[in-house]
C-alpha cells in the first residue's frame, strides 16, 4: 500500500488488517478507528490520502478542468474519428463500441494495442496494453501486419501486449481482481475486454437469470471505473448489438446489448457499422463530454485510416 505522508508501521498495520485503498476510502474515520488501534485524526489522514490517492475527494470544478486537460489520449489513427472523441480515447475512462460482425471493434483495438505504445507527441502514452479476450478475438498475426505497415519494432510491440483469455463471467471477475498487481508491474496504460457481452449473454438466459446478470454488470462496471481513475489508464470494452422491433437505432432495427442498467456506466458509447468496401462509420451516441455525432473511418491492411489506402474488407 502506497500512501504518501503515512507513517510506514502504520501502513504495514493496515495491510495486516487487509484493509486496501479502495474499502479505506469509504469509511469514516470511527470506523476506522474502532478497527484498529488509531486516534481519529490519524484515521481521517489516513481516509483522505486514501480518497486522494482514487481521485475521489471534493474538488472545484475549475480544478476538474485541470485535471481533466492533462488526462492522456490514445490516437485511433483516424483523424475524424480522434475528432468526435475530443482527441481520442481518454484515459480515466470507460470507452464502449457496439457493432455487430465486421464493424471493426476487434480491428479497432488492436489498434490501440500498438498506439498506446507510442510517444506522447504520436498521440500514445508510452504504455502497455492488456486485452482480455472472451471470444478468442485476438490474432498477433494481424497486430504484426498492422505495426509493420508502419515500421514499428514488431517483436516490441508484441512483447508489449499482455493476453489472457477469459473462459466465464467468473475467470473475468478472477483476472480482473488480478489487475491492482499487473498493471502497475506491467506498465499498463490500456485494458482491453473484447468482448463483454459474451459470457454474460450466453450464461444468464431469461428473465429468471436477469437480476442477477445485472448486478454482475454493475459490480464489474463499478470495479472497471475504479481502476481506470486510480492508475490513470483508459479502459475499452466491445459490446454485441441486438435486435430491436420496436424502435430503430441511427436508421437500424439494432441497439448495444446488456441493457439499460449497463447503459448509463461507460462514459463514451459508441456505434460502429458497416458502410462500403472498407470504409466504417463510427457514431458516438452517449457522452458527457461530446455532442452527438459521426466519424467516418476505414479498416485497411494498414490498420485504422482515415483513407482507403486498400480496398480489402477485413471482418
Amino acid at each position: 500500500m502506497d500512501l504518501e505522508g503515512i507513517n510506514k508501521k502504520v501502513l504495514e498495520k493496515l495491510e495486516i488488517a487487509g484493509f486496501t485503498i479502495e474499502n479505506l476510502s469509504i469509511l469514516t474515520s470511527e470506523e476506522l478507528s474502532s478497527k484498529i488501534d488509531l486516534d481519529i485524526g490519524e484515521a481521517k489522514k489516513i481516509i483522505n490520502k486514501a480518497q486522494h490517492k482514487l481521485g475521489i475527494q471534493p474538488i472545484s470544478a475549475m480544478k476538474f478542468l485541470e485535471l481533466e486537460s492533462k488526462r492522456g489520449k490514445i490516437t485511433t489513427s483516424s483523424n475524424e474519428f480522434d475528432g468526435i472523441l475530443g482527441g481520442g480515447v481518454w484515459t480515466q475512462e470507460l470507452t464502449e463500441l457496439a457493432g455487430g460482425f465486421g464493424s471493426g471493434k476487434t480491428q479497432l483495438c488492436f489498434q490501440l494495442c500498438i498506439n498506446v505504445q507510442l510517444p506522447f507527441e504520436e498521440g500514445g502514452l508510452e504504455g502497455n496494453a492488456f486485452f482480455i479476450d472472451t471470444e478468442r478475438t485476438f490474432s498477433p498475426r494481424r497486430v504484426v501486419e498492422m505495426a509493420s505497415y508502419r515500421e514499428l519494432d514488431v517483436e516490441e510491440i508484441l512483447n508489449n501486449i499482455y493476453i489472457s483469455s477469459a473462459v466465464n463471467t467468473h475467470h473475468l471477475f478472477s483476472i480482473v481482481d488480478q489487475l491492482d498487481e499487473i498493471i502497475p508491474e506491467k506498465n499498463i496504460k490500456l485494458l482491453i475486454i473484447d468482448s463483454l457481452a459474451s459470457h454474460f449473454r450466453s450464461e444468464f438466459i431469461g428473465k429468471g437469470k436477469l437480476v442477477e446478470r445485472q448486478q454482475k454488470l454493475m459490480k464489474i462496471a463499478e470495479l472497471l471505473i475504479m481502476i481506470a481513475v486510480k492508475y490513470d489508464i483508459a479502459i475499452v470494452v466491445t459490446n454485441q448489438i441486438i435486435a430491436n422491433v420496436e424502435e430503430f437505432l441511427f436508421g437500424s432495427p439494432e441497439e448495444p446489448a446488456l441493457g439499460f442498467a449497463w447503459a448509463h456506466r461507460p462514459q463514451q458509447r459508441i456505434f460502429l457499422r458497416k458502410s462500403r468496401g472498407s470504409s466504417r462509420i463510427a457514431r458516438l451516441f452517449d457522452s458527457s463530454r461530446m455532442p452527438e455525432r459521426e466519424a467516418l473511418f476505414y479498416v485497411t491492411e494498414s490498420g485504422i485510416t482515415d483513407a482507403p489506402y486498400s480496398t480489402e474488407l477485413f471482418e
